[in-house]
């Protein structure tokens, strides 16, 4: 592709719903239109148009090439990618992925960008992912937002070292209105931003928080704000308030929906959290991060590069009185402690998501 001027990108996902990988699409994409790209998003999906108000207000086109059925799926976006006139297509999240690179087999005049954003290990070891990632050879490069991402693929599809690259999530925050008070209950104020499937570990963290005494339990007060099912099924969520119920934890922990203001939410609080059982580059901590919050998560995804003693706590997503531990140690420390941890957050935040970093990698991937 020598001499290779891009004009137009297409990103391709399958919908717009609250999810962490959403979020970053269209942070790049809008950031990238900022930067002077002509910039399109696809997606096949219509059940999850959470972000789509934030495209349209800056003037980028959402096209809806919708089919449930999965042959349909596939061919009317190999046609739609093929038609289009596109110089570089970048997809997020593996069938997206999938996707993509089925649209460049019998040869492309294109750039072909995947990207992973989740990093599981069973996906990986598993038949539909094998066949996933085989395809994936019609990439010209692979995106992964995290060291450990790239390690899987290394350990598991060697073949395709030089593809990899790893651009971690940048973090584009709305203007936040909120304004902080330290322990506004009373209490140590957690948010945790993320939706209630079982990888998100919610009854994890309610199982740590039956273990708590009443002391322990007056200290602290959560709000999870997440959607409640991806698939439609919202067996995870009706537990969790069963749970919360039946231990009488309504004074500890309220589950609410997901909110476009989370950045408020996580400017009001005190910490920000998250205990999932496996992480890609998780935007919550990110941008937790950003806004110069101490945290405390699971030892997931690039975690040791993330968090240390000196901005918060880890916690193992298996081990509830390791969740409990970390709940119980936050609680106890002063404002002043939290403010320290706040900034160390900050600066790290920084050094690993500065926005002009990442798009200048983004930019790189694309112009090269």
């Amino acid at each position: 592709m020598k001499g290779f001027v891009v004009k137009r990108i297409l990103f391709l996902i399958a919908n717009l719903g609250s999810g962490g990988a959403e979020r970053q699409i269209i942070t790049i994409t809008r950031l990238l239109k900022q930067r002077g790209y002509e910039v399109e998003l696809v997606c096949y999906d219509k059940t999850g148009t959470f972000y789509a108000p934030l495209l349209y207000e800056d003037g980028i086109y959402v096209h809806w090439v919708v089919s449930k059925n999965y042959l349909s799926r596939i061919i009317k976006i190999r046609n739609f990618i093929r038609n289009g006139n596109y110089d570089v297509v970048i997809s997020f999240l593996d069938t997206p992925n999938f996707l993509n690179c089925i649209a460049a087999t019998g040869g492309k005049t294109w750039k072909v960008i995947t990207s992973e954003r989740s990093a599981k290990e069973t996906f990986f070891k598993s038949l539909r992912g094998r066949i996933f990632k085989w395809f994936q050879r019609y990439s010209d490069h692979i995106v992964c937002n995290s060291d450990n991402a790239k390690n899987m693929y290394l350990k598991y599809h060697p073949k395709y070292s030089k593809k990899l690259l790893v651009i971690r999530n940048t973090v584009q925050l709305p203007k936040i209105d909120s304004r902080y008070e330290p322990k506004k209950y009373g209490k140590l104020y957690i948010i945790i931003a993320a939706s209630y499937q079982p990888l998100k570990n919610p009854l994890g963290l309610i199982e740590a928080l039956t273990l708590l005494n009443k002391q322990e339990k007056s200290k602290i007060k959560i709000d999870w704000y997440g959607q409640k099912s991806i698939t439609g099924d919202t067996q995870v969520y009706d537990l969790a308030k069963r749970l919360v119920e039946e231990n009488h934890l309504e004074d500890v922990i309220n589950l609410n929906e997901e909110i476009t203001t989370i950045a408020d939410k996580m400017d009001e609080a005190d910490v920000v959290a998250l205990f999932s059982r496996v992480e890609g580059l998780p935007n919550v901590i990110c941008e937790g991060m950003t806004i110069g919050k101490p945290i405390i998560m699971t030892r997931v995804s690039d975690y040791s590069a993330l968090v240390d003693e000196n901005n918060g706590f880890l916690c193992d997503w298996d081990n509830p009185e390791s969740i409990k531990n970390a709940l119980v140690t936050a609680s106890n420390l002063s404002f002043e402690q939290l403010k320290k941890m706040g900034d160390i957050s900050k600066q790290k935040a920084e050094e690993l998501f500065s926005q002009k970093i990442i798009l200048d990698q983004w930019a790189s991937a694309i112009e090269q």
